[in-house]
């Protein structure tokens, strides 16, 4: 440790024709090694002679060998020189970089290659025929004092903060213009309408027949909303999800997520929805008192089972396929017990606990006493017909979010670092934003029409956009994952990707 070594042999392997053949196709299909060194990834170093802030930048991972399109001939690399940075500390050395330049030697000796020879021949796979090669590697330390190892991770998550600031800029316009709406619909509107002193109340109720629009609906519009008992759990898990994300992204914004604590976004994520539980709980058995609900416990286990199950049983499904397949994905069978035993430790009480909190508080208090007997429902336009008022809903929202979720799906899907947390801090508050401002004018709209079972509506607005992130999760796949790795074309690559995003949209 600490010493430089000019060549070591690894190994001397004989590998049969198969073999030969299928590393022939990763090569082929850039396939990648990565090597872990104090927490950090061994990457490929790009130079940029152009920028002179940032002349040095660092992929994550060295390529297994290089394709020649021409010849269709494929190279493996079987010597790798390692470049380990450190800065001094005190007496020690703290390791801020690891740099990995592989190369292409024919050597099946069992010793090492003239590394100072440059036209020695590369090895050639992917031939149907047995060969022997001989796997070595180098290492040299070199002092970087330009680099502090408190900003060691800078080389690797560097990326250019002026698409993120147009996304900002995009998304500003948008809320501007949607703002404008409601602020006409809130002061032109409502405001001449029911501004009404205490003193005109009963005039009003006399004249209310004669008008129109939503002023027909005021004892209409707080009606029980109908299958409450589904309504409240499915409420209560999105407060949930919300909670959750909020907490994970604050998490990160603050440092405390570090790219060296490999997983520790999926865990914390994990964990935090388990803890959440119990604001799921308190807000489902809330409004499920305001709604007239008795059994509190039943809705509860409702909203502790719900949704929860749902995404399991999907992820199950998921999971059995890729056990048939014997791929690594698959989660092991210890570790679905443990999600299981934390579901029923931890999020079952907690969620238990918040939904009996909730239920003892006072109910929700009306303003309008609701009429015994629905008012009719009269026909609605077709742009509040459901299949296209939801669509129309979705819309905005995705252009709000809809580059920054480029690089979220990057990251999860080609092995990139995402850590930019302050932009989606910024991008999520102005998508909250909009999908509010959405949801108002669409059922302003809705009761505008007369239409007074809005509860189910509105959270069909709000939820809208999740069918846009789907789609726009398909075409990410097709137009960036399949065409340029065509490896994940196949059947287990495809279902994974489509039901994870469809695990996404529904938490959306």
């Amino acid at each position: 440790m600490g010493k430089n070594s000019t060549c070591n042999v690894l190994c001397t392997r004989e590998i049969d024709a198969k073999a030969n053949e299928e590393a022939g196709w990763f090569v082929e299909q850039d396939y990648l090694i990565e090597w872990i060194v104090d927490k950090l990834p061994a990457a490929t170093v790009y130079r940029r002679l152009q920028d002179t802030q940032n002349p040095v930048s660092y992929e994550p991972g060295f390529r297994i060998g290089d394709f020649d399109a021409a010849a269709k001939r494929a190279f493996l690399n079987n010597h790798v020189s390692l470049h380990i940075l450190y800065e001094r500390h005190r007496e020690g050395r703290r390791i801020v970089g690891v740099e990995a330049y592989p190369r292409s030697i024919e050597n099946s000796s069992g010793e090492c290659p003239d590394l100072s020879d440059a036209s020695q021949d590369r090895l050639v796979v992917g031939q149907k025929q047995p060969r022997k090669v001989t796997f070595s590697y180098s290492v040299h330390w070199i002092e970087d004092p330009s680099v502090r190892w408190t900003h060691r991770w800078d080389r690797y998550i560097r990326t250019s903060s002026q698409v993120h600031w147009y996304a900002i800029f995009n998304s500003a316009v948008i809320i501007l213009l949607l703002s404008g709406v409601v602020a006409v619909i809130l002061m032109r509107m409502l405001n001449r309408d029911v501004s009404h002193s205490s003193r005109e109340i009963e005039e009003f109720r006399d004249e209310i027949e004669e008008t129109s629009g939503w002023k027909l609906l005021h004892g209409d519009v707080f009606r029980t909303p109908q299958w409450k008992g589904i309504l409240a759990p499915v409420l209560g898990t999105t407060v949930q999800v919300m909670y959750t994300a909020i907490s994970t992204v604050a998490l990160g914004t603050l440092g405390i997520l570090s790219p060296s604590y490999r997983g520790g976004l999926l865990t914390t994520g994990i964990v935090m929805f388990m803890l959440m539980g119990a604001a799921a709980g308190y807000y489902s058995g809330h409004l499920y008192r305001t709604w007239g609900g008795r059994n509190w416990l039943q809705n509860s286990l409702t909203t502790a089972l719900a949704v929860p199950m749902l995404l399991f049983g999907i992820e199950m499904l998921l999971n059995m396929f890729l056990w048939y397949r014997s791929s690594s994905a698959a989660m092991p069978l210890s570790t679905i017990l443990l999600l299981f035993v934390l579901w029923a430790a931890i999020e079952l009480p907690l969620t238990v606990l918040g939904g009996w909190i909730g239920f003892r508080r006072k109910p929700y208090s009306e303003p309008m006493r609701t009429n015994a007997i629905p008012r009719p429902i009269p026909p609605l336009p077709r742009y509040l017909k459901l299949p296209l008022s939801i669509l129309l809903a979705g819309a905005l929202p995705l252009s709000v979010i809809f580059i920054e979720m480029f690089f979220v799906l990057k990251s999860i899907w080609q092995d990139a670092f995402y850590y930019e947390y302050g932009f989606m801090v910024i991008i999520g508050v102005l998508l909250a934003i909009t999908v509010c401002e959405t949801t108002i004018i669409m059922v302003w709209l809705l009761l505008n029409s007369g239409h007074h079972r809005w509860w189910w509506r509105s959270f069909a607005y709000g939820a809208s956009s999740s069918i846009y992130f789907f789609i726009y999760s398909l075409v990410f796949y097709f137009t960036r994952l399949r065409a340029g790795m065509p490896d994940v074309a196949g059947i287990t690559p495809g279902l994974t990707f489509v039901l994870h995003s469809l695990l996404f949209t529904i938490h959306g």
